[in-house]
């Protein structure tokens, strides 16, 4: 019986390196940017929506010593005109190319930080969302709103 198992097991290990969970091309940044004078920096763009015309993303994060906070506002973007949400909460960045946001009421988000300096949503284990590789948000600057 054992001798029918470890085939079957070794197919199984090495479909899972090929899976999505392998590390995936377009290697994120080493760093976040600096920050500026007060302590922000910030990212917007239009991202995906599945029923609406896309969400009017601004994503801010801000440092003061030990303390991370940030600010993210989401308009859903419809013929209607749109429906705007705000969220705050903590973020910390995990390794080098995550940045995981945690909200004040519980939930979590995470972005991956590529090379160019724009951000990219990704699932909790940090992997791309399918069919979702042309979302990012782009660096703004003090001028853009931040």
């Amino acid at each position: 019986m054992t001798l029918r198992i470890a085939p079957l097991l070794c197919l199984l290990l090495l479909l899972s390196a090929c899976s999505r969970d392998a590390p995936q091309s377009g290697a994120p940044a080493a760093a976040l940017p600096p920050f500026d004078g007060d302590g922000r920096i910030g990212w917007q763009g239009v991202l995906a929506c599945a029923d609406c015309d896309g969400i009017d993303t601004s994503l801010a994060l801000s440092r003061a010593g030990e303390q991370r906070d940030y600010l993210l506002v989401e308009t859903y973007l419809t013929q209607d005109g749109g429906e705007r949400f705000v969220e705050q909460g903590r973020w910390r960045q995990q390794g080098q190319a995550l940045i995981r946001l945690q909200a004040i009421d519980g939930g979590e988000r995470v972005y991956a930080l590529q090379a160019d300096g724009r951000l990219q949503p990704r699932d909790g284990q940090g992997r791309r969302f399918a069919r979702r590789d042309g979302d990012f948000l782009t660096p703004m600057t003090a001028s853009s709103g931040l």
